[in-house]
């Protein structure tokens, strides 16, 4: 009998220990906290952020590359309303004509040298118009003809000149649309498309409208490294474009970049971004070549985004600017220098802050109020956007970081006595922006509902917000007819240009029969007006001279002039010559006289005449609205705007008169 196998007696079990209950998270953990409220009427709610597009930004949607193209077709309508060029562009328009049509043995030929001005002005800016139309004067001029007419090399000039601008408000508004979103943005390009002063005079080659090209990219630049573009934002790209192109430039593998071009660091590893460069470089070479009163607005910009606001590192910042101002002082240093044959080493921008500031003689064209530049000049170049830009400056922080230093540049210039509008145009760009803010937050409350209203927010639009938005249209469109309307008007400025094209006109080339024309300008014609870009018989032998202090006609017979463009006719033909005979026909030149009138004159702007009527302006707009009411309305072009008769009268008077002396044919 096997023995019985003995069971194993069951492992004692120690005795269960209590678990520790589980420690119950605290409540913080366990729940979600609740989102931060913000006000909808808080600065950056509306404005925040860059890809913010609801259903009611239209405006937004909108390829930007339209805004620019709109901008420059509309500056191309400005220079073919009004090609020719005054005194304020008189050097620049001059030297880059030389720089065109001279070779360097021709030198003494270049107008500055007779006609140097008050003070030296640099020549980079001509330099760089010279270099940026080489390239279409070649393409014009490659079907094997030798020369273009000297007008066409004016329009190519200005065409490029008004590129180069578009493409710098191009660049601020895409930091704008980093900054503040694309519906500012949008709005921005839409006011500068509005504004007379910016179409008008952003094609001239004036140093206060390079200054605001380059305060452009400055500003552009610098609004873009207020929210610069992410890795992971360059990731989206190129999986959208792998997306719909198939195989994106660089290559996504699992959604891990291989290899990428741009390669992104943190903040604090990377010395100064090169949108900072390019904002410190911009406004250094700006304030040293050609607006030296630009340092009273890049100093406080300077300044604040270093010790204020943190976003600049103070080391390589002071670098930057080091290394800009050395070369851009040797440039126009060392290009001014040989081309003002100045015996010693000269800095054309320090001749002229001197001129104007410590010797005080800028006063001398003129003295305004202190306030002037707020109550009459920032109205009159911004007269929708300074109100705006105002009310912006005042509710938003974000506006005041880059519009203080626009005030403390205003207020430095409003101490020095003599003003002038465009000394504000290299800030205008930045009231335009101030201004893009304020019409983005009607515009969104006017149009925003429940369903549109950004998340987190409390509060409502108020019953005023949708008139207001309704309004924005209708201010933007009488905007943009009142800077057309300015475009013609401005034209009649220019009457120097007209007569010396009507010379040629008169006196053609294939009836001269008595030797070529010599022609004679008056201050006047030369400082309204007429350039070397219009002396186009010169190349068939014509001779063109502006002599100054002639006083007494004999002077004028003895030079050997063969004709005159002249505002005082009556120097050399008597003063009756105009005075109506028993014909009724004016009597002409006196017995005597050594010179013809030429039949006709050229006109120039007198005023601008706002007249109502004898009942005023209320009785003008009772009567407007009856005919409307009771006739309908139709086009009808110049005086009257779908049968409206204007209240407005442009007024001319005749200007320039042709001389041609006696026995000279044609």
């Amino acid at each position: 009998m096997t023995p019985e196998r003995k069971k194993k007696a069951p492992a004692a079990t120690p005795p269960a220990t209590p678990k520790a209950p589980k420690a119950q998270p605290e409540a913080t953990a366990t729940t979600q906290e609740p989102p931060v409220l913000k006000s909808l009427y808080s600065p950056e709610v509306l404005t925040n952020d860059h890809k913010n597009i609801n259903f009611h930004d239209f405006i937004a949607i909108i390829p930007p590359v339209f805004y620019d193209v709109a901008l420059l077709l509309f500056m191309v309508h400005g220079i073919n309303t009004a090609p020719y060029t005054k005194v304020e562009e008189s050097f620049n328009t001059q030297a880059i004509h030389d720089l065109m049509m001279f070779k360097a043995t021709e030198f003494d030929s270049y107008d500055h040298l007779a006609f140097p001005g008050v003070v030296p002005r640099t020549f980079i800016g001509p330099l760089i118009m010279k270099l940026v139309t080489q390239p279409m004067v070649s393409i014009m001029t490659a079907d094997g003809k030798k020369d273009l007419d000297l007008d066409w090399l004016l329009y190519i000039a200005r065409y490029m000149f008004a590129f180069i601008t578009v493409h710098s408000l191009r660049i601020l508004r895409q930091g704008t649309a980093r900054a503040f979103g694309y519906t500012v943005a949008s709005f921005f390009s839409l006011i500068c498309f509005t504004q007379f002063h910016l179409v008008f005079w952003g094609s001239r080659f004036l140093p206060n409208t390079w200054a605001l090209i380059f305060v452009s990219y400055a500003f552009g630049a610098l609004f873009a490294s207020w929210n610069p573009v992410t890795t992971k934002e360059t990731l989206d790209v190129l999986r959208e474009r792998q997306r719909i192109f198939g195989s994106p430039p660089t290559s996504l593998n699992d959604g891990k970049v291989r290899k990428l071009k741009i390669s992104r660091k943190a903040p604090e590893e990377v010395p100064i971004p090169f949108s900072l460069v390019v904002t410190l470089g911009s406004l250094t070479f700006a304030s040293i070549v050609f607006r030296l009163e630009l340092l009273a607005l890049f100093v406080p910009l300077l300044i604040s985004e270093i010790f204020i606001f943190k976003h600049i590192k103070l080391v390589p910042a002071i670098t930057t600017v080091v290394l800009f101002a050395l070369v851009s002082l040797s440039a126009t240093v060392f290009i001014d220098t040989p081309m003002w044959r100045s015996e010693s080493l000269l800095w054309p921008e320090l001749k002229v802050f001197l001129f104007n500031i410590v010797q005080g003689r800028s006063s001398e064209y003129g003295t305004s109020p202190p306030t002037y530049y707020l109550t009459h000049l920032l109205p009159k170049i911004a007269p929708l956007a300074f109100p705006l830009a105002l009310r912006a400056y005042i509710a938003d922080p974000r506006v005041q970081r880059f519009m203080n230093p626009a005030v403390v540049f205003v207020a430095a210039l409003s101490l020095v006595g003599h003003k002038e509008w465009r000394f504000l145009f290299p800030i205008l760009p930045l009231v335009n922006v101030a201004a893009a803010v304020s019409l983005t937050r009607v515009h969104r409350l006017g149009w925003m509902t429940k369903r549109s209203q950004p998340a987190n927010t409390t509060g409502s639009p108020r019953f005023y917000h949708k008139p207001l938005a309704l309004l924005i249209p209708i201010a933007l469109a009488a905007s943009f007819i009142v800077a057309n309307a300015s475009l013609e008007v401005s034209s009649l400025n220019y009457p120097g240009g007209v007569a010396l094209r009507a010379v040629h006109d008169y006196v053609k080339m294939s009836d001269v029969e008595d030797g070529w024309p010599v022609v004679h300008m008056d201050v006047y014609t030369c400082q309204n007006g007429a350039s070397r870009f219009l002396e186009m018989g010169r190349k068939d032998g014509w001779t063109y001279r502006k002599d100054e202090g002639l006083t007494q006609d004999d002077e004028f017979v003895k030079a050997g002039f063969s004709h005159l463009l002249t505002t005082t006719p009556e120097l050399h033909v008597g003063a009756g010559w105009n005075e109506l005979g028993l014909d009724g026909k004016p009597v002409g030149p006196a017995k005597g006289s050594r010179w013809e009138m030429v039949p006709g004159y050229i006109h120039a702007l007198k005023d601008v005449k706002v007249d109502f009527g004898p009942g005023g302006a209320a009785a003008w707009i009772q009567e407007t609205v009856d005919k409307v009411m009771k006739d309908g309305m139709e086009w009808r072009p110049k005086k009257h705007v779908y049968g409206v008769k204007l209240p407005i009268e442009v007024r001319k008077e005749p200007k320039i008169y042709l001389l041609k002396k006696k026995g000279w044919r044609s």
